[in-house]
């Protein structure tokens, strides 16, 4: 199956005049901080530390005018997607949005080793006067079964690689609560009386990139002019493949929204992003800073490993509503989440029980944890033996 998503951006601002924060904030907060202090011979609004006292040897970069986490990581990493690493190597800035000629960057360690792995890279960039990532058109990952996934294994035997791409991320979606609040929706289009063509069987209106839109919803709901949020689409409910039982909501993301101006009840915005057309009713969220889980891929179980014990769900859904022949690179949703202790970059190996009365499991591969809810997880199929199929057996290693 081949599956070409468009991958969405994530808003980052380059270096500029602002801030410091107690908590780090999310990468789409636009707010510039109000307090500089000198450093040394520069302005800044953290506190970072002597380079000096990096690791010997450390391999560090002294910000300069027009610079962004974005850009950096495709200079140092060869792939921009790889900012949240290079924003996690250096935790004294507290806001990504925001950094500073002058301070210093720590930009080696296993970020720059994984990334000679390779993802998927950007193409066609655009940026605003002030630094800050606007759109983009990155080349879509291929995301074939079996595509690269062998080769970019035994090329990170014993290095960590990225678990997936931006569109696996911000261009698939989640198993969420049923009834999760969403009050904010897609209203209508800007230009809405051109796409009406009459004594014509009408389709439904679907958005793309750069089409102006209405809101219903606004500040009193929470929206706020400036920032960008997913656009959500609620779709069928999950049920457990074995015993039927609901597990939730299957949730769509189709795009990104940049809320231009709001008031209370009605907000303006701009389609920033599409992985499908936006529709009329389709939800809006706040867009989270989710990085892409770095991991050592670790050895298959051997024919005589015992299983591990440890916890224990099953394949609920798939890329594509497939039920069966998953491969390589598929994207796959079990019942297993944060309350399981799941978290992003963890590994669960694949087995199916034998029809042979009193045989072992049979090893199917083994899955990447990209995403947690609650109760479910998002994952790629990293290594496999024979296919996967919904309702296998996944064992947290």
């Amino acid at each position: 199956m081949v599956s070409v998503r468009r991958v969405a951006p994530i808003l980052l601002l380059a270096v500029a005049v602002p801030a410091f924060a107690a908590a780090r904030k999310p990468a789409n907060s636009s707010t510039p901080p109000r307090q500089l202090h000198r450093y040394g011979d520069h302005w800044t609004a953290y506190n970072p530390p002597d380079p000096a006292t990096y690791p010997a040897g450390s391999k560090t970069y002294t910000i300069k005018a027009g610079d962004t986490l974005w850009g950096l990581a495709q200079q140092f990493y060869k792939n921009p997607y790889l900012w949240p690493q290079l924003w996690e190597s250096n935790t004294w800035i507290t806001d990504a949005h925001w950094i500073y000629p002058g301070d210093v960057l720590q930009v080696d360690g296993e970020t720059a080793a994984a990334s000679t792995a390779g993802v998927a890279t950007t193409a066609g960039a655009s940026t605003s006067e002030s630094g800050a990532l606007l759109s983009s058109t990155p080349t879509a990952p291929d995301t074939t079964p079996g595509s690269n996934i062998a080769a970019d294994l035994a090329a990170a035997a014993s290095r960590p690689i990225p678990l997936g791409a931006e569109g696996d991320i911000y261009c698939y979606g989640y198993i969420g609560r049923d009834d999760e609040p969403m009050p904010n929706r897609v209203a209508s289009y800007e230009d809405v009386e051109l796409r009406y063509v009459p004594h014509a069987m009408q389709q439904p209106l679907g958005g793309s990139d750069l089409d102006l839109l209405f809101v219903d919803g606004g500040t009193a709901t929470g929206l706020v002019a400036g920032e960008t949020y997913l656009v959500v689409s609620p779709e069928e409910l999950v049920r457990h493949p074995t015993t039927n039982a609901v597990i939730g909501r299957q949730y769509a993301f189709r795009g990104q929204i940049k809320i231009l101006c709001a008031d209370e009840h009605v907000s303006r915005g701009i389609v920033m992003q599409t992985c499908m057309p936006i529709r009329l009713g389709d939800r809006l969220k706040p867009l989270p800073q989710i990085p892409i889980p770095l991991a050592r891929i670790p050895s298959l179980p051997t024919f005589c490993d015992p299983q591990s014990g440890k916890a224990k769900g099953v394949i609920v859904r798939s890329e594509g509503g497939w039920k069966e022949a998953l491969g390589e690179g598929h994207l796959i949703e079990i019942n297993l989440g944060q309350d399981d202790q799941i978290t992003p970059g963890d590994f669960l190996t694949v087995y199916r029980d034998s029809p042979q009365k009193g045989q072992p499991p049979q090893l199917l591969g083994e899955i990447g944890v990209l995403t947690t809810e609650a109760k479910t997880a998002t994952a790629k199929i990293m290594q496999m033996r024979y296919s996967m199929m919904v309702g296998d057996t996944v064992e947290l290693k």
